[in-house]
């Protein structure tokens, strides 16, 4: 089958970081494509800031355009990139006819108060900056992923509180509309996710056309551990189960 997948990587981090995934699409036929979002990489002056959620639309909408002359179109989001790939296609902002979510950010793991600041901090003071939740204990199981990630120079450890009341925004948002998500989608998220927590999955595991497999035994980067060939395989038998391959 002629196909291409566009794969989204999760915040604070960068395109580069998915090299991995990106060659495994590719070993099975399916042309694949990274972009860094925005606010990320290295080409990123203000690394974990946006304008407005319109620049991830916008970048999304850029990077799908990569897939316009396959026939068959996957989006497959990580994290952060999971909450812009279900809002850009529950908006049409892109039309993919397969959707791949790992450890989606419906929900995180900030304290309340801080929630609650970052809407009119990012009213009044977008650039300031707050940290990120991701620590040495809850980003991966693997010791060498975790060294890898906190030495890497494109890594971040703050974002602004114009991009955190965006992400809250956006979170509502797609809990409030994912009924309007139609197209078939597997989830997969670890069951020890602190980063992401699981059950912010519990809208969207409950629709028809939603696969939904709980990762035990796992923290948040499930690609990125010694989870990664269980959860390849069951992305692998969905895409079998869907003819994509």
């Amino acid at each position: 089958m002629d196909a291409g997948v566009l794969l989204l990587h999760g915040l604070f981090e960068h395109k580069g970081r998915h090299q991995i995934n990106f060659d495994w699409f590719e070993n099975l036929g399916i042309s694949p494509h990274l972009i860094d979002l925005p606010g990320h990489g290295e080409d990123t002056i203000k690394k974990g800031h946006i304008q407005s959620w319109e620049d991830n639309e916008s970048a999304l909408k850029k990077g799908f355009e990569s897939l316009n002359s396959f026939s068959t179109k996957i989006l497959f989001g990580h994290s952060y990139g999971a909450l812009i790939s279900v809002y850009g296609v529950i908006n049409e902002v892109v039309k993919p006819d397969y959707l791949i979510l790992t450890a989606p950010l419906f929900k995180d793991n900030y304290p309340k108060f801080i929630r609650s600041l970052s809407k009119p901090l990012g009213k009044i003071a977008p650039r300031f900056r707050t940290l990120s939740p991701i620590t040495k204990r809850n980003l991966s199981t693997d010791r060498d992923v975790v060294s890898s990630y906190f030495k890497d120079p494109l890594v971040f450890r703050t974002f602004s509180f114009r991009l955190g009341s965006e992400i809250t925004r956006i979170q509502d948002y797609v809990q409030e509309n994912i009924s309007n998500l139609k197209i078939p989608t597997i989830v997969l998220h670890g069951d020890n996710d602190r980063v992401c927590p699981i059950d912010g999955n519990e809208k969207i595991m409950k629709l028809e056309n939603v696969k939904f497999i709980k990762v035990n035994n796992s923290a948040h980067e499930i690609l990125n551990q010694d989870t990664r060939m269980f959860v390849l395989s069951e992305i692998h038998n969905w895409m079998k189960d869907n003819k994509i391959i």
